[in-house]
């Protein structure tokens, strides 16, 4: 008797060979997407650092320490629940905790990386993309 409701339960659960080609096809569509829009002569653009601070949204440079400061602070505050998280995962090591550090970790750590990457810039005053800033390494020295 159960297994018959297993079987029917797995069943309509798992994921279908057209459910995986779908997501398949859509994640290729959107790489190829970002891979047009990403050509050497648009990035060519971002040399100009007005523009730059226009498509970040920052008026003028004369603003840009005061944003340096606030992203300082987005810094802390997304370094808080990775810390948190990681402290009482070290101390009751419950399933529950391990699966909230899994989930609030990788996200935060995301935007930690960001958000070093536009202090780097604005203190630069000179774009790098951030994949090239994050081969390069911290301490690395903008041109």
């Amino acid at each position: 008797m159960f297994d018959g409701i297993k079987n029917n339960i797995s069943s309509r659960l798992s994921p279908t060979k057209e459910h995986w080609s779908g997501l398949r096809s859509d994640l290729n569509v959107r790489l190829r997407g970002f891979r047009s829009n990403r050509a050497a002569s648009l990035q060519d653009e971002l040399d100009d650092f007005a523009l730059l601070l226009n498509a970040w949204g920052i008026e003028s440079e004369a603003a840009i320490p005061g944003i340096i400061c606030d992203l300082r602070l987005r810094c802390l505050i997304l370094a808080i629940p990775v810390v948190l998280a990681a402290l009482t995962a070290v101390f009751t090591q419950t399933f529950a905790v391990c699966l909230t550090l899994a989930f609030t970790t990788p996200p935060c750590l995301f935007g930690l990386l960001t958000t070093l990457w536009r202090m780097s810039v604005l203190e630069h005053r000179a774009f790098m993309p951030f994949r090239r800033w994050l081969l390069g390494g911290f301490t690395r020295k903008h041109s």
